[in-house]
C-alpha cells in the first residue's frame, strides 16, 4: 500500500511537471488574459534624457560576467594558457529594443488625452488630472521591486533605461479613434499588456486602479525577454502578488503584501472570492489551480484569486518562500519546470495538504508564520490504557501530537492548563473548553479543535479528509474515524494569533471497549 501511495504522488508531481511545461509549443506564453505575447509595434523612441547608460553598462558587464563563469564551470579546466586563450567569448543577452510608438502629444490633448511621464512610465489617459498625475510614481517606487524581485533586467543595444508606455482609458472609443489601441492587439477585458505597453479601464477605486496598473507593468517588466515558459496560473498570480500594495504614512509603497483588511484594499476582492468558494465546496488542489489555461482567466476573477492564493502560498510560506521566489530568474524555455519540479518532488504530499489547510483558512491579515503548520508523524499507542501527553501552545496553528492513533479504537482526550487570548482592553483567560462571549468559525474561542492526518493508504474517503475538524474542548471521549497522526490548535481568529500567551497538556488515552459516540457523527 504504502508503494502505491508513493507511485500516485510520483504520478501527480509528473503532472504538475507536464502542465508547467505547456508552454513549450510555437507561442511559449498564453494570449489571453495574461497578454503575455512579447509584441514589438510602432517606430522607435528615445527615452528620457536625464537618465545615463551607466546602469546598462554595468547590468551588461554582470551579464557578460555571469556566462563567463558558467562557461568555466562547464569546461575542463584545463590550465594550458593556449586552451584559455581560444575560448570564444560569451555573447551579451540583450533585451528586445525599445520601439514603443511616438505619439503627437499635443493632438492626443486637444482630444483630451494627457501625458504623463516619469523615468520608468510614460502614460497617456483621460482620467481626473490630479489622479493621472500621482501614478507615474507609483510605478518609479515599483521598478527596484521589480528588480529586486525578477532581477536586473538585461541592457538594450541603444543603452536606454527600461519605460513602459501605459493607456488608462475612461472612454475607451477616444483612445480607439485616436489610434492609440493597436488593431493587432487581442480583445482588451480590464488590462492587457504587449512588450514594453499596456491598456487598461479606469478603475471607480483608486487603490484597485494603482494595483491593476502594477499587475500589468509586472507583466511589462518580467516578460519583456522572448521565450517566457513559466505557466499561466504562476505569471498571472505573481502579477497579483506584487500588485497587492499598500502605501505608509510616509508614502512609501510597499509591493507583494497581505491585505490586512478590505478597507484599505477596496475592489480587490480576491480573499473573498476565496472565502466564498470554501463556505460550499472543499479548496480547489494545487494541480486543479496548475491546470488552468489561459482562457480560462478571461473575465474570470476567481482564477485570477486562486492563482494569486497559490503564488501567495509559496511565497510567504517560512520553508518554500527562499527557492519559490527563485523561480522568478528561471522563466525562459523549461528552466521554470525544472526548478518547480525539484521543489515539490520530494514533498509533494505535504506541500498539497499544507496548501489545502491553508486555502480553507485564508482570511485577511492572515498570519503565515505562526499558522503554517509542520507535519510530524505520531507514534501509536500499542496497548489499552496507554498514554501520551502533548502540549499545544495558544499562538501558533496547527501542532502535531506525535500520536497516532487507529480507525475503530475509542480514546480519551483530557487538556488542562489556562492560557491568554488577548491582552486588550484586558486579558482573555481561558481553558480547552474556550469563551463563550466571542466565537470563531462557529466555535467558541480557545476550544480545543483537532484533526486527523490519515497515514498513507488508511483508506480515507477523500484526498481531503484532512480539512475535517473536530471540536473537544477539555474532555472528550470518541472513535478514531480513519488511522493517522492527531494535530490540535485551541480556536482563534488567524490574524490573531500573536498576542495569545500560554499553553495546555493535552493527555490522549485509549481506552479498551469501543462504547464511545462514533467522532465522524459528532
Amino acid at each position: 500500500m504504502r508503494d502505491m501511495c508513493y507511485f500516485q504522488v510520483l504520478c501527480q508531481v509528473t503532472v504538475v511537471s507536464l502542465l508547467i511545461t505547456g508552454c513549450d509549443s510555437g507561442s511559449t506564453t498564453p494570449t489571453t488574459p495574461v497578454e503575455s505575447e512579447i509584441v514589438v509595434t510602432g517606430a522607435s523612441e528615445t527615452s528620457p534624457s536625464s537618465l545615463q547608460k551607466n546602469s546598462q553598462e554595468r547590468q551588461a558587464k554582470s551579464v557578460t560576467e555571469t556566462k563567463k563563469s558558467t562557461a568555466n564551470k562547464h569546461s575542463n579546466h584545463k590550465s594550458d594558457s593556449g586552451d584559455t586563450q581560444t575560448q570564444k567569448k560569451p555573447e551579451t543577452i540583450y533585451r528586445p529594443d525599445d520601439k514603443r510608438p511616438l505619439h503627437n502629444n499635443q493632438r492626443l490633448a486637444l482630444l483630451g488625452i494627457h501625458l504623463y511621464e516619469s523615468p520608468r512610465l510614460k502614460l497617456y489617459t483621460d482620467i481626473d488630472p490630479k489622479l493621472a498625475a500621482t501614478l507615474p510614481a507609483v510605478i518609479d517606487q515599483a521598478y527596484p521591486a521589480m528588480v529586486d524581485y525578477f532581477g536586473p533586467l538585461p541592457p538594450d543595444r541603444e543603452g536606454t533605461e527600461f519605460q513602459v508606455t501605459g493607456y488608462i482609458m475612461q472612454n475607451r472609443e477616444l483612445f480607439r479613434k485616436a489610434g492609440l489601441i493597436l488593431e493587432s492587439l487581442p480583445k482588451i477585458f480590464n488590462g492587457r499588456h504587449l512588450g514594453a505597453q499596456f491598456w487598461m479601464d479606469a478603475q471607480s477605486e483608486n487603490y484597485y486602479l494603482r494595483h491593476l496598473m502594477i499587475h500589468e507593468y509586472t507583466h511589462c517588466y518580467s516578460m519583456i525577454m522572448d521565450n517566457i515558459g513559466a505557466p499561466v496560473w504562476y505569471l498571472e498570480g505573481i502579477a497579483e502578488s506584487m500588485a497587492t500594495h499598500n502605501i505608509d504614512q510616509n508614502r512609501k509603497i510597499h509591493f507583494n503584501v497581505m491585505p490586512y483588511n478590505k478597507n484599505e484594499f477596496g475592489g480587490l476582492g480576491r480573499i473573498s472570492l476565496i472565502e466564498e468558494t470554501v463556505r460550499g465546496a472543499p479548496p480547489k488542489s494545487m494541480l486543479e489551480v496548475m491546470q488552468w489555461e489561459s482562457n480560462d482567466f478571461v473575465n474570470n476573477n476567481v482564477a485570477y484569486a486562486w492563482s494569486w492564493a497559490l503564488c501567495q502560498f509559496f511565497d510567504k510560506h517560512p520553508r518554500l518562500s527562499k527557492p519559490f521566489r527563485q523561480l522568478s530568474r528561471h522563466m525562459q524555455g523549461t528552466e521554470f519546470s525544472k526548478k518547480f519540479q525539484e521543489l515539490v518532488k520530494d514533498g509533494y504530499s505535504d506541500i498539497n495538504d499544507a496548501w489545502l489547510l491553508f486555502a480553507r483558512d485564508f482570511q485577511h491579515g492572515y498570519d503565515f508564520e505562526r499558522a503554517t503548520i509542520t507535519f510530524r508523524p505520531g507514534q501509536p499507542l500499542d496497548q489499552p490504557n496507554l498514554s501520551a501527553s502533548a502540549m499545544i501552545t495558544s499562538d501558533r496553528g496547527w501542532q502535531s501530537s506525535l500520536i497516532h492513533v487507529e480507525q475503530g479504537s475509542t480514546y480519551d482526550v483530557v487538556a488542562d492548563g489556562t492560557f491568554i487570548l488577548a491582552k486588550k482592553p484586558k486579558p482573555w483567560e481561558s481553558t480547552a473548553d474556550g469563551i463563550s462571549f466571542r466565537y470563531f468559525k462557529g466555535q467558541p474561542l480557545g476550544r480545543l479543535m483537532m484533526m486527523i492526518r490519515p497515514k498513507s493508504g488508511a483508506g480515507s474517503s477523500s484526498p481531503r479528509s484532512i480539512l475535517k475538524e473536530y471540536p473537544l474542548g477539555a474532555n472528550a471521549t470518541w472513535m478514531a474515524p480513519v488511522s493517522g497522526t492527531i494535530y490540535f490548535r485551541l480556536n482563534d481568529d488567524w490574524a490573531e494569533l500573536s498576542d495569545n500567551q500560554g499553553s495546555v497538556k493535552v493527555t490522549v488515552t485509549q481506552k479498551k471497549i469501543a462504547e464511545s459516540v462514533n467522532l465522524s457523527k459528532k
